[in-house]
């Protein structure tokens, strides 16, 4: 079975009032991205997948920037255990 991650895709203000759109893995292994958001950044969605290329798929998509194109063989490979379980004690832990 494969290991399905929640990310987050968040609003990133800029000074000239755009909102930059960012993506990161829910939990834990997504702190370092979100402190680095600015004061008004707000999480916009949620997506699910199960390696970095379904993820970014689908990411692009929503953002209508057309097709995604994996720079890597590995941006294929399903997300390991490890990660899915970190992510599920963290989830566990928030209910």
């Amino acid at each position: 079975m494969k290991n399905e991650l929640i990310h987050e895709v968040w609003l990133d203000p800029e000074p000239d009032g755009q909102m930059h759109p960012g993506l990161c893995i829910a939990g834990p292994m997504g702190n370092d991205f979100r402190a680095l958001l600015k004061p008004g950044a707000a999480k916009a969605a949620e997506l699910t997948g199960h390696s970095h290329f379904d993820v970014m798929t689908k990411y692009w998509n929503i953002q209508g920037w057309g097709e995604y194109k994996a720079e890597y063989p590995q941006d294929h490979a399903p997300y390991p255990d490890e990660w899915a379980a970190i992510q599920r004690t963290f989830l566990d832990g928030r209910n």
